[in-house]
């Protein structure tokens, strides 16, 4: 027996699936016409293309959509790429006028965590490591660049970004000259000068502005036997520490004895030849001078002063 009710249900459904094709395929066509993003289904899987217009959308909050023309308009601001909670080793010096100098790890440094607009303003960063008033900062990157700027022209729009696996620095405010690829060292000049050398007053983080030395420190033989030949094979390890040379900062002087004071007021006289090797540099017990061919307990800490006689 026909049944019209149930032909008619038949119809209507294979005029739907049909309309819905035909649109898919024109949407298709389109897209591979016109470059409408409607093409892109055919390349990236539907989550993909998901998590990207939830990026998208998060741009728009802070950026007009209008100003979306290519790929760089993103990376050229905000750096390359980004990983959250993911650990770099890459590490950037912190040196200078600081209470802590060392190494600041690339992954502490917030664009790749979890944070806002994925950047972090240099002077948030400073305040983190404990830097209050300061006069200038310099940055150094891996290529051998050099970009020094007075804290009068930072502001919150100088910021450090993701940048593959380091990080840059960018300030619109700033000459795009300025703007570093894969920082590797922060140097901060205080307002203070607590060292005195020949009667001139500076800082450690001046100092290290130039000209600088880097040497060789507690080097030592070790030996490893190897489980699979039993052949014993040796290496050397040692540290390297970069700082002021002596014989550069007294350059011009005639001398025979250098005289250094510490914190404590306690002297310490050496002959010309003994410094030839010596540089100053910033440790956490404060500024050192140190002698690369003698152990540790033998550099000198808190050195507050230098002349000759």
């Amino acid at each position: 027996m026909f049944d019209g009710k149930r032909w008619k249900k038949i119809i209507m459904g294979v005029g739907l699936f049909f309309s819905a094709l035909f649109l898919v395929v024109g949407c298709f066509l389109a897209g591979r016409r016109n470059g409408l993003p409607v093409g892109l289904v055919s390349h990236y899987s539907a989550g993909m293309l998901w998590e990207e217009a939830v990026t998208m959308n998060e741009c728009a909050e802070c950026h007009e959509a209008e100003a979306y023309h290519s790929c760089s308009d993103c990376h050229d601001d905000h750096g390359a790429v980004e990983f959250a909670e993911l650990p770099f080793y890459a590490l950037i010096a912190f040196t200078g006028d600081v209470p802590d100098p060392g190494y600041i790890e690339v992954h502490e440094v917030l664009p790749y965590q979890d944070h806002p607009n994925t950047h972090l303003p240099l002077l948030e960063l400073l305040e983190r490591q404990g830097v209050g008033d300061f006069d200038r900062v310099a940055m150094t990157s891996r290529d051998g660049g050099l970009v020094t700027i007075q804290k009068e022209d930072l502001n919150q729009s100088a910021l450090l970004m993701p940048y593959a696996d380091g990080v840059r620095f960018a300030s619109e405010d700033l000459h795009v000259s300025t703007w570093l690829k894969g920082l590797n060292r922060i140097i901060v000049v205080g307002r203070e000068r607590p060292l005195t050398i020949q009667g001139r007053e500076t800082s450690i983080g001046r100092l290290l502005l130039g000209p600088t030395r880097e040497v060789t420190v507690e080097q030592a033989k070790v030996m490893y036997a190897s489980e699979e030949d039993g052949k014993v094979r040796e290496a050397k390890t040692a540290s390297r520490i970069l700082g002021a040379s002596l014989v550069d900062l007294l350059e011009g002087t005639s001398y025979e004895v250098v005289i250094i004071t510490d914190r404590s007021e306690e002297i310490y006289e050496f002959q010309a030849q003994e410094i030839e090797k010596a540089v100053l540099s910033p440790f956490s017990s404060g500024v050192t001078l140190v002698f690369p061919d003698r152990g540790r307990p033998q550099w000198i800490e808190h050195v507050v002063e230098i002349k000759t006689e």
